[in-house]
């Protein structure tokens, strides 16, 4: 446990906040919404509880609207990015929450539209 933390290469910021993700190369609509769980400047860890088909190499667009607050130091605005899937993690019927967790790395560096 403590090992897996000391290869990562950019340390994890816990961050809670909806997430789009629709698969790049399909005719059909493959698209999911789930929850981000923590993320970093090479990826990404998404919660959701839909199923939907994929693999490990599927390429993603993903996208996370960021809040306005009403401070004037503060803007929100959308975080965009095209993300490849590196993990799957499916729900386990014995945990408490019985979502999947896919785990994505960034294949462009994210964009910030205000």
């Amino acid at each position: 446990m403590g090992g897996e933390n000391n290869r990562r290469k950019h340390r994890r910021l816990l961050v809670r906040m909806g997430i789009l993700c629709r698969k790049i190369g399909t005719m059909e609509d493959h698209a999911f919404v789930g929850n981000s769980v923590n993320i970093s400047p090479d990826g990404l860890l998404v919660e959701s509880g839909q199923d939907i088909a994929m693999d490990t190499g599927d390429l993603f667009n993903v996208e996370m609207d960021i809040p306005r607050v009403d401070r004037a130091d503060q803007i929100g605005g959308k975080v965009s990015a095209y993300a490849r899937v590196v993990r799957i993690n499916e729900a386990q019927p014995d945990q408490k929450s019985n979502k999947k967790q896919v785990a994505f790395q960034f294949c462009t560096r994210p964009q910030f539209d205000i």
